[in-house]
């Protein structure tokens, strides 16, 4: 008996929800700007000038990378487990 009540009451919710929608049921358009515009006349920017001859650039030493896949003289297992595992 409960069960059946809050499955009508469900319903009628959602009757009442749905009833409730937009009321213009006519096509909505929507238009924006087509173009706009930006004046830069105005704008001022405060500061000072400085020579490009200021920056510094510093040498360093250059890092040396290592790797573990040059020190091996040759790769016929890991060549073989491949082709093993392709069919």
């Amino acid at each position: 008996m409960k069960i059946s009540f809050v499955i009508v009451s469900i319903f009628f919710l959602m009757m009442a929800a749905r009833a409730e929608g937009p009321k213009n049921k006519g096509n909505i358009v929507y238009k924006y700007k087509k173009y706009e515009s930006f004046d830069l006349g105005n704008l001022e920017v405060k500061g000072d000038i400085i020579a490009p001859g200021d920056l510094s650039v510093q040498e360093r030493q250059r890092t040396k990378m290592e790797r573990g896949l040059l020190e091996r003289k040759d790769f016929d297992q890991e060549v073989r487990q491949d082709i093993k595992n392709l069919r």
